[in-house]
């Protein structure tokens, strides 16, 4: 059995001696051929110096193709890399040319078993161009130039083929920024080496720790593209900070301690490193080391400049104190937090601040220095940095957030409600209890502070709507959000209750415009009348104020209440009014027919106009009717008017004329010869009125055959 055994082990080396001694042969044979590939090629190149330039760039492609038939596609592309340094990016056969032997030496580097998420290959253009034979490079670097020949500093990822190309020069770029080769070349362009880097770094911290195994090759990936292009130290210390966390959430102590190690001897002063360090000294079990590191890491802290508190405030800070809470050295934890937290002196250092309380809140540490600090930190008035910081700091110093709360509520009143919103936002994010506590005594504030809104400040008005309406979309409970129509409807009722005509447009306008916005389009129908109620204590003086009001309403609404404000302050005898009121109903309804209808509601109820004005009514009369004429026939369908009789002229006031009280019923007729401004054709009116009759009478004999245009109230 021994001699079999030694007779096996024997064979074994035998075969990789023989496998060793075949490998070698091979790469004698490649490199044998890839120096006469080589020379053939140089011939070729040198002969091209006496060519124009046209025969010149089809000469190169010439040269490269006889590589690519050589199946020496390095070689190939290196000799039209050197043409495009040489000719640059105006010839498309050229640039075609580089697409195509570019993706092909990409091709022969992909990976076919690659990782969707894994990095890609790397393709070094410096590591390919030190392979081209000395006899062509030459060659090469006479025809191109340097820069033909060596590699550049530019990348760009082939998404498709998963390879990163490393080296490109500015010219290459740009050739790919500017004429990319079509969706199957899809391409990524990347700056430099470092930006590289850096995105190999992004994408393992994006990953969640379940695919660890991709994240370390993610870093490994990153840490071997700054070796090989000779990143900056900073740089590669990044690298070996990232493989030195993810070595420690594996578990892998020993590692992680060499790793970071290395990062300190790159960077002495890195406190990052140095704290990973000691925590994986203190998991293998290394205590007495760790502690020493950690005293040191203290004293380096304490030492630290303001500015560079604030950049080591992360993952270092918080490493060490959950380091001496773990070794049961909470008073040191505490000493150094509050060391710490005497350099905060105003609301520059309000991110020191928050992330101290951090620190205090996770290790369960007492917070008294953080309650006597936040105070400082607060301006007066409150800025938008106060509000964050109080919106942050509610959940770890509760009650002196409610305490800078209060004095700041105390503050608000009539005229000072500007900051109520923050205040209430701020509230909800105490943790004053389950079941929607929080919300319900913002809510009460609101309450409250509604109780002293007033017409004189129409302002304060819309602060607590809108901050009602907030909640109303807010995650709160059931039973807090039903409240909230409630309270808006009785605020709103109570302010228009209020008005008089003695305050501002402004202050009629608020309450209308707040109705349509808080219940979508559809107040109740109490909050209306009340507005309509306050409207019509309106004297003719406040007209003005009336029409703000009727900009918000409904257009059946608003009607309603300028027919009753023109009953009640007998007023539809002046024409000048009742124009303006036309004027506006048809803005209002999008139509002449609601001025008409208008009028003849005025007729309905026995109008007594003055003798000196009704020269001016009946030219009133007969602007709307004409206007309301033209509208309809523009609608109605040809012959429509002729077939049916006539161009129905009818409006509400028709037929509900005589059903109102106080309104006599109107005799309707036809007038039989209305000539159109539009086809100049005469068209029977039915369904008009006794007196629209005689207004048609006397004004279509007066009125020019080829008269003017249509006649629009607007104008």
């Amino acid at each position: 059995r021994g001699s079999l055994q030694r007779e096996a082990c024997m064979a074994s080396q035998a075969g990789k001696k023989s496998g060793k001694r075949k490998e070698a042969q091979a790469r004698r044979e490649t490199q044998a051929a890839a120096e006469e590939d080589g020379e053939a090629l140089a011939e070729r190149v040198a002969a091209l110096a006496g060519d124009n330039q046209t025969d010149a760039v089809d000469a190169c492609c010439g040269v490269a193709d006889e590589g690519f038939r050589r199946g020496a596609h390095e070689l190939a592309f290196a000799v039209i890399r050197a043409s495009l340094h040489k000719h640059g990016l105006q010839n498309d056969k050229l640039c075609r040319r580089y697409f195509f032997l570019l993706d092909t030496v990409v091709k022969a580097r992909m990976s076919a078993k690659k990782k969707p998420e894994g990095p890609p290959k790397m393709l070094y253009l410096r590591e390919m161009l030190g392979r081209v034979p000395e006899v062509l490079s030459g060659q090469l670097a006479l025809l191109g130039g340097v820069d033909g020949v060596k590699a550049g500093e530019r990348c760009v990822l082939m998404k498709e083929r998963g390879v990163m190309v490393i080296g490109l020069s500015l010219l290459e770029w740009r050739l790919l920024l500017e004429k990319q080769a079509g969706p199957k070349m899809e391409m990524q362009m990347i700056s430099g080496v470092e930006e590289a880097v850096v995105r190999g770094l992004s994408q393992s911290e994006g990953m969640s720790d379940a695919q660890a195994e991709i994240k370390l090759s993610w870093n490994a990936w990153a840490l071997k593209l700054c070796e090989a292009e000779e990143g900056t130290p900073q740089l590669r210390g990044k690298c070996l900070l990232q493989r030195t966390v993810l070595l420690l959430a594996q578990n892998s102590f020993q590692k992680a301690i060499d790793s970071s190690g290395e990062v300190m001897r790159i960077q002495p002063a890195n406190k990052h490193a140095a704290a990973l360090n000691a925590t994986a000294l203190h998991k293998i079990g290394r205590k007495k080391e760790a502690a020493s590191a950690v005293t040191e890491l203290i004293g380096a802290f304490q030492r630290s400049e303001d500015q560079h508190v604030q950049d080591e405030l992360g993952a270092p800070l918080e490493l060490v104190v959950s380091l001496l809470v773990e070794m049961h050295r909470t008073k040191e934890a505490l000493r150094l937090l509050s060391q710490l937290l005497s350099r905060v002196s105003g609301p520059r250092h309000q991110p020191l601040f928050f992330g101290l309380a951090r620190l205090y809140a996770k290790h369960g540490l007492n917070k008294d220095a953080l309650v006597l600090k936040l105070p400082q930190l607060c301006t007066r008035p409150p800025d938008r940095r106060t509000w964050d910081l109080l919106k942050s700091m509610a959940e770890y110093t509760p009650a002196a957030v409610e305490q800078l709360l209060q004095s700041y509520i105390d503050e608000a009143g009539p005229g000072r409600f500007t900051h109520v919103p923050q205040i209430t936002e701020v509230m909800c994010k105490l943790p004053f209890g389950a079941h929607g506590s929080a919300a319900n005594k913002a809510l009460k504030l609101l309450q409250r502070c509604a109780s002293q809104v007033a017409p004189d400040r129409p302002e304060d008005l819309k602060i607590i709507v809108e901050d009602l309406r907030a909640f109303m979309s807010s995650n709160i409970s059931p039973a807090v959000r039903e409240r909230l129509p409630r309270a808006i409807e009785s605020l709103l009722l109570s302010y228009c209750e209020a008005l008089t005509a003695q305050h501002t447009a402004d202050a009629w306008e608020m309450p209308g415009d707040l109705m349509k916005r808080a219940f979508n389009g559809q107040p109740p129908v109490v909050l209306l009348e009340q507005l309509q109620r306050s409207c019509l204590r309106l004297p003719l003086t406040s007209e003005k104020t009336l029409w703000v009001v009727f900009r918000h309403l409904s257009p059946d609404s608003g009607v309603a209440l300028v027919r009753t404000w023109l009953l009640q302050n007998d007023a539809a005898a002046d024409v000048d009014r009742m124009e303006r009121c036309a004027r506006h109903f048809h803005m209002a309804k999008g139509e002449h027919a609601a001025a008409l209808d208008l009028l003849r509601w005025a007729e309905s109820r026995g109008l007594q106009v003055p003798a000196e004005s009704a020269r001016k009514w009946r030219e009133l009369y007969f602007t709307v009717l004409r206007a309301t004429a033209e509208e309809r026939a523009t609608t109605m369908k040809r012959g429509g008017a002729f077939t049916s009789g006539g161009l129905d002229m009818a409006t509400p006031a028709v037929h509900d004329g005589g059903s109102e009280e106080g309104a006599a019923a109107m005799e309707l007729t036809t007038f039989p010869h209305y000539r159109s401004q539009l086809t100049r054709l005469e068209i029977p009116l039915r369904n008009i009125t006794l007196t629209e009759r005689g207004v048609l009478a006397e004004k279509m004999d007066v009125v020019a055959p080829h008269g003017g245009g249509e006649v629009d109230l607007e104008g």
